[in-house]
């Protein structure tokens, strides 16, 4: 019994020592790469939809949000990510993934609105800018 523990004892201490040296000799003709994994990150998108009360044609401070609209981005392979707009007129789309670039952006009007969009219609995304995109509608 005595003799099981002992070989017990050296054989887990073996394996302590071995686990703490290096497997491979270091020196000038040797090298040693350690692998770093790439790190896969989300991709967020946002866009607001607003509406042009002024007519003008141009994004102000007139403009009100429009609530309902879909914010959809279509990445380079074909596959689309979408939400609706909450009550400030905002949308964000969260890609668990990293995006291969290009990737294009588009806002939908409301179902059943009688609103199109004026600008811009369709927007094409080179890189990440961080910036909310801003879609704005009119009405027919």
């Amino acid at each position: 019994m005595k003799k099981s523990i002992l070989l017990m004892i050296l054989f887990v201490t073996l394996a302590a020592l071995t686990a703490c040296t290096s497997p491979l000799p270091v020196g000038e003709e040797t090298e040693v790469r350690a692998a770093t994994p790439a790190a896969v990150t989300d991709t967020f998108f946002s866009a607001q939809a607003l509406l042009d009360v002024n007519g003008n044609g141009q994004i102000d401070e007139a403009d009100t949000p429009i609530p309902g609209a879909t914010f959809i981005v279509t990445l380079s392979g074909g596959a689309e990510f979408g939400a609706q707009t909450d009550e400030s007129g905002k949308a964000f789309v969260t890609i668990p993934a990293r995006v291969d670039y290009p990737a294009t952006a588009r806002m939908e009007a409301p179902k059943d609105s009688a609103l199109t969009v004026i600008e811009p219609s369709v927007i094409t995304l080179k890189e990440p800018t961080g910036e909310t995109i801003q879609f704005l509608f009119g009405k027919q």
